[in-house]
């Protein structure tokens, strides 16, 4: 079995995850300062510096990013959401204005981070031009200036894995999975990592997490059917094959999850 059957998966497009990257940000989101307000207790900035900032949310952002951005901690997203009285589960439409209540060294991540998100933007440009070395730059040099960007990290051990290097996106991978934990992208990201460098086992272990943080991650259900093809596990992935019809029998990675059944049964897969 050739490893590159495994699909790929990605919030964005255009990745070697299948759709490339984490799409580019807009650096905007700064409406005007207001007065005091309580801080939220991860922040860890001084309180005598705590002002509220009016925050125009740009398509794609989320309370989760914005609270990455200003604290650090995408955990933080739950105190934004109190702060603003939005329900659980609401989404955020792009131009809402938030409340971010933000302390001195709130403010001087944030402008770290807006900073390294112009390098990144040009970082997924490149990429989406072919341009993967000079895309690999521009990430790095958006982690010199803030080592917390989880997706310029991301990003950059994608780039990585699609320029044959899977050794070293594995070393980038593992630290932006250290830093958000329990994230099923970026773990299934890793997987697909270290498969192509040559660690099935441990690929199989990160797509199974991946599965028992969310059963519905359609790509780590058939990427962990073809990782058991690869280890000679054949029982198991056929088991797994025919449990992922059965879930998604319309699904993306069907007919390819038919074929490999279909050639099991006549005896004629083999290692390409």
């Amino acid at each position: 079995m050739c490893v590159s059957d495994l699909p790929r998966r990605s919030r964005g497009t255009g990745s070697p995850l299948r759709r490339l990257l984490r799409p580019a940000f807009a650096v905007a989101g700064l409406i005007a300062l207001q007065g005091c307000a309580g801080l939220p207790m991860t922040t860890g900035s001084d309180a005598r510096t705590v002002q509220v900032i009016s925050h125009e949310v740009s398509y794609g952002e989320t309370l989760a990013s914005i609270a990455d951005d200003y604290y650090g901690d995408a955990e933080a997203a739950s105190y934004l959401r109190s702060v603003n009285g939005i329900p659980k589960g609401a989404a955020l439409e792009s131009g809402t204005i938030i409340d971010v209540p933000v302390g001195s060294e709130d403010m001087e991540r944030y402008e770290r981070r807006t900073q390294a998100k112009i390098l990144y933007n040009r970082g997924t440009t490149l990429a989406g031009q072919g341009d993967l070395g000079r895309a690999a730059e521009e990430f790095k040099a958006a982690l010199r200036i803030d080592p917390r960007f989880v997706d310029a990290g991301y990003n950059l051990g994608v780039v990585l894995l699609r320029s044959g290097e899977p050794a070293r996106a594995v070393a980038i991978l593992e630290q932006v999975v250290r830093v958000r934990r329990g994230d099923p992208d970026l773990m299934y990201a890793l997987g697909s990592a270290r498969l192509q460098a040559g660690d099935a086992g441990a690929a199989l272990a990160l797509f199974e997490d991946v599965v028992a943080i969310d059963s519905g991650h359609e790509d780590a259900r058939f990427s962990k059917s073809l990782t058991l093809l690869e280890l000679g596990r054949i029982e198991e992935a056929v088991f797994h094959l025919d449990a992922y019809l059965r879930e998604f029998p319309n699904g993306e990675w069907a007919s390819a999850a038919r074929t490999r059944l279909s050639a099991l049964a006549a005896g004629t897969e083999t290692d390409d």
